[in-house]
């Protein structure tokens, strides 16, 4: 029993390191950059030099005032303290050791602490290669150094036990209880060693995940809140969790003082009604198909005539299940505009195609066919007059088609005047009186300034203007009134046709430009397409805005010849939104 507390006293203060390394390092890492940055950030090595000094002061300290403690074994935190310290600590503890020794020793042991200050100098020496070595050659190399390094103090043993008078044997079993302590206190050491390595390893790794996690996540909310479109982080309760720059600015014109702490933890509903709009039920549909199919889901939506493009992503929390969804929504009014105007354009394009390679062999035979006509006419009876008079009209009609069908082919115009539209408008008006005269519909031209010359040419705009107001004056019913008015800008000149006719519905007013497309019993469905590629090449573009029961305008506005020079780029037709559209 006395041998086994012997070995528990030993082992216990043997391996003090064991005890100590894992303080001692985070101390280190935490409290002295200095000594850290002069042993390359080594902290678990400079903790186990500072933890094997420390234990090989307490070994001799006890060994001074407890038989049962001996300092000898002080020999093992020594060795560990030189192989896994810092290198630059290996001659310090071997000059520790041997002052502890020479301090707390008596005169007897002095020739065995030289023998072991040798042995500790050997293993300093031999540092560097067994380092290199494989973890379990220098571990079986340090045993038997461990073992060789005991003998002097076993042969001290076995002396002073025949100087006591009793047999040599009888102190083996001591020795062999302090030899099984050190291998115990080595293999404690060892893996203590190993541990404080790896949770070292793993703490820089979570610290380095840490700061790589925190530096992508503040990332991710600059990129969420510089967004050009609208974005809400939600969770799946549709509770707002984060919301971007744009976002909040369009709230903020809704809820004037609001801030961004206010709106997060809201839920959706419950935010737009705050904002005095509702919820838009496909809105909160797509949220919970992204949450619970756990799946992008994109949607398009309206709101106050605009259109937007709603894109919902899941997001996951710790676990991996879905906790949420990031929405963004960009409006796609203005790309659908374009997409239609393309597609117009293309078509146009295929029209003028036509026109260009058949025009000129259908007039032809056209013109030959009316002077025959007209020669017949001339030699026929006067009673077969009117029906001479039928065919060269309805050649005339055709003839007029063709000429629309050359004048939308056409891409390029001369603009070989300065010219303001008011002075157009002038010219055509005792033309446009006559006919709204004798539809018995009223017409007005608005006053106002002449406005700026314009590059223009003068016919084709006549021919627009003489286009907008016969369609308008075609769709008023008796008592109508047909306003004609030109207005200058900063940055452009329009010209307005609006008339308070039966007006037009959505769905026709998608698709009034495109060509062959009419309303009329009669007509070609070319005259707004041709209106509009007349406004194109004048560098204009043209807009028509209806209300059914009301009526109808109809606005050409051309950019301003100074601004194009100066290379400005100026759209006075549409604008991003500022509204959060739900």
């Amino acid at each position: 029993m006395e041998l086994f507390k012997v070995f528990v006293i030993q082992v216990l203060f043997a391996s003090l390191p064991v005890l100590l390394v894992p303080s001692l390092e985070t101390f280190v890492r935490k409290r002295t950059p200095r000594l850290l940055l002069r042993h390359q950030g080594d902290s678990v090595g400079i903790a186990f030099t500072w933890a094997s000094a420390l234990s090989v002061l307490l070994c001799w300290l006890l060994d001074a005032g407890s038989p049962r403690i001996d300092g000898h074994l002080s020999l093992l935190p020594a060795g560990m303290g030189i192989l896994y310290g810092v290198s630059k600590g290996k001659l310090p503890i071997v000059a520790f050791y041997a002052l502890a020794g020479y301090l707390f020793s008596s005169s007897l042991e002095m020739f065995y602490i030289v023998l072991e200050v040798a042995a500790l100098l050997a293993l300093a020496l031999a540092r560097s290669r067994m380092i290199g070595m494989t973890r379990r050659n220098r571990g079986t190399l340090f045993v038997l150094w461990m073992l060789i390094a005991y003998l002097p103090h076993a042969a001290f043993h076995i002396r002073e036990t025949s100087l006591q008078g009793a047999e040599a044997w009888s102190v083996f079993p001591k020795i062999a209880v302090e030899i099984l302590a050190a291998i115990a206190a080595g293999l404690m050491l060892l893996y203590s060693r190993r541990d404080v390595q790896d949770r070292h390893f793993l703490s820089e790794q979570a610290g380095f995940m840490r700061e790589r996690m925190i530096e992508e996540e503040t990332k991710l909310q600059a990129f969420m809140r510089t967004l050009p479109g609208f974005a809400l982080t939600l969770d799946h309760s549709a509770r707002v969790t984060g919301i971007n720059d744009q976002a909040f600015s369009a709230l903020d014109r809704r809820m004037p003082g609001v801030t961004r702490e206010q709106i997060v933890g809201q839920t959706f509903s419950e935010l737009m009604s705050a904002a005095g709009s509702q919820a838009d039920p496909l809105f909160l549909q797509a949220l919970d198909v992204a949450i619970r199919e756990n799946r992008n889901v994109e949607q398009s939506l309206e709101f106050q005539g605009r259109k937007f493009k709603l894109y919902l992503s899941p997001t996951y929390g710790r676990t991996g299940k879905v906790n949420g969804a990031v929405c963004s929504i960009y409006e796609v009014t203005e790309m659908e505009r374009m997409r239609t105007e393309l597609e117009s354009m293309n078509r146009l394009s295929l029209i003028g195609q036509m026109a260009a390679s058949v025009t000129h062999e259908v007039r032809n035979p056209m013109a030959v066919v009316r002077g025959y006509l007209q020669i017949l006419q001339g030699k026929s009876p006067p009673e077969y007059g009117h029906y001479y008079k039928i065919v060269l009209e309805e050649l005339d009609r055709a003839g007029g088609i063709i000429d629309d069908f050359l004048s939308l082919a056409r891409t390029k115009t001369e603009m070989n005047e300065q010219r303001t539209l008011r002075s157009i408008v002038e010219e055509l008006w005792p033309l446009l009186q006559a006919d709204a005269n004798l539809r018995g519909l009223t017409i007005r031209f608005e006053d106002g300034a002449d406005g700026e010359r314009m590059p223009m040419h003068p016919g084709e705009i006549k021919q627009l203007v003489l286009n907008l107001a016969r369609n308008a004056l075609e769709a008023m019913d008796d008592k109508g009134e047909l306003v004609i008015s030109t207005e200058e800008t900063e940055h452009a000149l329009r010209l307005k046709v609006k008339d308070n006719g039966p007006g037009i519905s959505e769905e026709t007013l998608e698709r009034i430009k495109q060509p062959f497309f009419t309303t009329k019993k009669t007509g070609t469905g070319l005259g707004l397409a041709l209106c509009a590629g007349i406004a194109e090449r004048h560098g204009g573009r043209l807009n028509i805005e209806s209300t059914v029961g009301e009526g109808t305008e109809v606005m050409i506005e051309f950019g301003k010849a100074s601004r194009a020079g100066s290379g400005e780029v100026t759209d006075t037709v549409g604008s991003s939104s500022k509204e959060l559209p739900l």
